[in-house]
């Protein structure tokens, strides 16, 4: 009889003891793969809202201007756009080029004035690729392309007492350094999730933008949607190229290299889930490894037995390697159903969850499946399993076969 064989009916012989460690098994993995779903779609979420938040696929810019060193409005903008624009239009991974005009002043309703963190940009293109008018709470978006108006953040509208309709003055400086100032109607209000930009937020047409800072044709730097599928690490290299071919002197960054809060938060969740997830380990590891040495204490005469009657310690051992194998396969298949039920669950209970670090409002819960995650499960499964069985095995087949048969 093959030691398979040995094990499936020791399983069967040992039922209540089989089901406990197999219940054990069944939970750790069901905790395990549903962390590691929760944890994928925390920072695939994170990705996408980073880059459809504002931030885009690729920027390119004037070196001086990713390296804060403008002491004045557009001092280092990009006065040529349009052979810009064509040239990265050209690669093949681009879908989109948004331009976008940065830049400081005070916003005004005739009492009080607040300072803000401006950006002009194409409302069109900006809709069809960005997420900002999604976070409209109230009013509208911009009409056209041209209009004279402004979204402010929530936070920004409270502090002058704007809403949407109202008029208020903009004040910004030219390159010149002279301060010029534009009135202009609140189209809407957006609530960001991060409470700082919220409170700073606003947002106007290029036109608009030009008009207030007395500049035409410059922009600060050119954001860049990518294909779905298309890596950005891929295509920064390629415009890079483009653009030194060209004689033009820009930079570009992946919105790895400029999400900062992105990155910072993702080593953050990193180090929490991880200690998590090595605690869960732990747990399931000592659970299964007490189940497992109870079980060789209580075999000991069995052990003796078969030892008696001319079988190798290492068989002994294998034996109860494929009775934890065993245990590990089946807890593992019924944890995979059980997380796929618990996430059906939790996925339909729409349970909110507080903001994460810097956001203002928290988002629904929401558990992704991801089959690596279920393989990744079923390893550790088969490794912590496979360990608590091998170590209680090996000592009991080490004991005097006289002893063995003696043990009470």
């Amino acid at each position: 009889m093959s030691v398979w064989a040995l094990a499936l009916r020791n399983v069967r012989r040992n039922r209540r003891r089989s089901l406990l460690t197999a219940g054990i098994v069944v939970f750790g993995f069901a905790a395990f793969a549903l962390a590691g779903g929760f944890i994928s779609q925390t920072f695939s979420g994170l990705k996408d809202g980073t880059i459809r938040g504002g931030v885009g696929h690729l920027q390119v810019a004037r070196p001086e201007t990713f390296a804060g060193a403008e002491e004045r409005t557009l001092e280092h903008g990009i006065s040529d756009v349009g052979a810009v624009e064509t040239i990265v239009r050209k690669d093949p991974a681009v879908a989109a080029v948004l331009p976008r005009i940065d830049f400081v002043g005070l916003l005004s309703n005739g009492n009080r004035s607040v300072p803000y963190l401006g950006v002009g940009f194409d409302p069109v293109d900006e809709a069809r690729n960005m997420e900002t008018r999604t976070l409209l709470v109230s009013g509208r978006w911009f009409a056209s392309s041209g209009e004279i108006a402004v979204v402010l953040g929530t936070g920004l509208a409270g502090a002058v007492g704007a809403k949407a309709g109202d008029t208020v003055t903009v004040f910004g400086t030219t390159p010149e350094g002279v301060l010029n100032a534009i009135d202009a109607t609140v189209a809407g209000l957006a609530e960001l999730p991060v409470k700082e930009l919220n409170d700073r937020y606003l947002a106007t047409t290029i036109p608009a933008a030009s008009r207030l800072l007395d500049v035409g044709g410059t922009v600060s730097k050119l954001v860049v949607m990518l294909k779905p599928g298309e890596k950005a690490e891929d295509a920064a290299p390629r415009l890079r190229a483009a653009l030194s071919a060209a004689g033009t002197p820009l930079a570009v960054r992946t919105w790895r290299e400029l999400a900062l809060f992105y990155n910072q938060v993702r080593v953050l969740y990193a180090g929490i889930f991880g200690f998590m997830g090595a605690v869960l380990v732990i747990v399931v590891l000592l659970a299964c490894a007490n189940t497992m040495t109870m079980a060789a204490a209580e075999r000991t005469r069995e052990i003796g037995t078969l030892r008696a009657i001319g079988t190798p310690p290492e068989t002994v051992r294998a034996m109860f390697v494929a009775e934890g194998v065993m245990l590990a396969l089946a807890g593992s298949v019924a944890g995979a159903v059980l997380a796929l039920l618990v996430r059906a669950g939790l996925n339909a209970s729409h349970i909110m969850l507080p903001p994460p670090p810097g956001a203002s409002h928290g988002t629904p819960i929401h558990v992704a499946f991801y089959p690596l995650t279920y393989l990744a499960g079923l390893a550790a499964m088969l490794a912590t399993l496979a360990a608590a069985s091998y170590f209680p095995a090996r000592r009991a087949s080490r004991i005097p076969i006289v002893e063995a048969l003696a043990h009470i």
